[in-house]
């Protein structure tokens, strides 16, 4: 009996160890502290791809084309830090023929914030 008891005792504090690393892991993780994921808008419905350019949470520069479907496009697994560049283009493919620039932004993105989304919009 006195076995059975340890048993459950031990149990029961590692199921409440893991449950607590679980909340706590998920709390850190809500809050960009180092970096944001950047959550455009386009509120002009005239953008079909955006060519972003900055540095991301390690300080190397980066260089993506990311298609915008929708008026409100995440892109998601890059994490961008300071001033930063973005070109909105008319075309998917962040093609600069046939006046396919729509408009340029230059949004500068906080290390650290509440969310880790960034909101740029035109």
């Amino acid at each position: 009996m006195m076995l059975h008891l340890r048993k459950m005792a031990i149990a029961t504090v590692c199921t409440a160890a893991v449950a607590g690393s679980l909340t706590l892991g998920a709390g850190m993780a809500s809050a960009g502290t180092n970096g944001q994921q950047i959550h455009f808008q386009d509120r002009r419905h005239k953008v079909a791809s955006i060519w972003l350019d900055g540095t991301n949470q390690n300080g190397q520069n980066v260089q993506i084309c990311w298609m915008t479907p929708s008026k409100d496009t995440y892109i998601r697994g890059y994490w961008w830090v300071d001033r930063m560049d973005i070109t909105e283009f008319r075309n998917r493919h962040c093609d600069h023929e046939n006046n396919g620039v729509v408009g340029y932004l230059h949004p500068k993105v906080p290390h650290a914030q509440d969310d880790h989304w960034y909101l740029v919009h035109n």
